[in-house]
């Protein structure tokens, strides 16, 4: 495929600078997401160490196994998908058994100048194959540290109670490149007991937790939202989405906080359908 293919968007990144999201025009997307199908179909699976992407994995059950360890570990892999190459895809897939005119034919709809375009359905799936070797590869160095390891997307995370985990940094550092890629090295982190230790947005000091700040972030936009809808302003519809979707987050790790959330997002339900969705009489 080409450039012609897809839609380019440039997002502005927090650190600066833009993140290019290559969005596949509908035909191409409809392909995609048939190969997609194609592959679960097929029982391909994205391997027991990932959890970005991932049926029935997410943020949560990736930073529940990393809850009350005196020492965690967090590493980057810098620009995961522009980093994943063909011939790494090519391999990857000749290893779940498939053949050479089925591998051709994914990576020609699949990937854009020789890596996985990042905005493709089929990239987050077709990353987590091109990793599971070196998946297995870290898990079995985490274990001779008795270390937990885990992967969601480029974020991967080991955790102990040996207090010399980060001895095994030079092992990891040499196995991701090995594989291909390489760590952002600003974004590795250690983290010990003493201190806050956050996965994937998720407090594990001592039990699965969501940050204090977040709880008080979303209690704030709840408010906001609502005095805005009493104020007949604007209805903003992309921050409702974001607000539900913090809410099914939140019911997700601790349904008590997102009980106490539900019923706001409730009342604001109420209040829109009384003020923007009148009911026809």
């Amino acid at each position: 495929m080409t450039e012609n293919d897809y839609i380019i968007r440039y997002i502005p990144k927090r650190s600066g600078g833009f993140r290019v999201i290559h969005e596949p025009r509908p035909a191409l997307k409809q392909k995609q997401r048939g190969i997609l199908r194609w592959l679960n179909e097929r029982g391909i699976s994205t391997g027991a160490y990932a959890h970005g992407f991932a049926r029935n994995r997410s943020t949560f059950t990736h930073a529940k196994l990393h809850v009350g360890k005196k020492l965690i570990i967090k590493l980057d892999i810098e620009n995961f998908f522009a980093t994943t190459s063909v011939s790494m895809l090519r391999n990857a897939l000749a290893e779940e058994n498939l053949k050479a005119e089925y591998i051709s034919e994914i990576i020609e709809v699949c990937t854009l100048n020789g890596v996985l375009p990042q905005g493709a359905p089929t990239s987050p799936f077709l990353s987590n194959i091109a990793v599971k070797k070196m998946d297995r590869r870290l898990a079995g160095l985490a274990r001779k540290y008795n270390a937990v390891y885990s992967r969601y997307a480029d974020d991967m995370c080991f955790s102990s109670d040996n207090p010399h985990l980060n001895n095994i940094l030079p092992a990891v550092e040499y196995a991701v490149r090995n594989s291909g890629y390489k760590l952002n090295s600003r974004k590795t982190k250690i983290l010990r007991q003493c201190r806050r230790q956050i996965v994937t947005g998720v407090v594990v000091n001592e039990k699965a937790n969501i940050p204090r700040e977040l709880q008080r972030n979303t209690r704030a936009r709840l408010h906001n939202f609502k005095m805005r809808i009493l104020n007949n302003q604007v209805f903003d519809e992309a921050e409702y989405e974001s607000i539900k979707g913090l809410l099914s987050y939140f019911l997700s790790l601790r349904p008590d906080k997102g009980t106490l959330f539900r019923k706001d997002i409730k009342e604001i339900e109420r209040l829109i359908t009384l003020k923007y969705r009148p009911m026809a009489a």
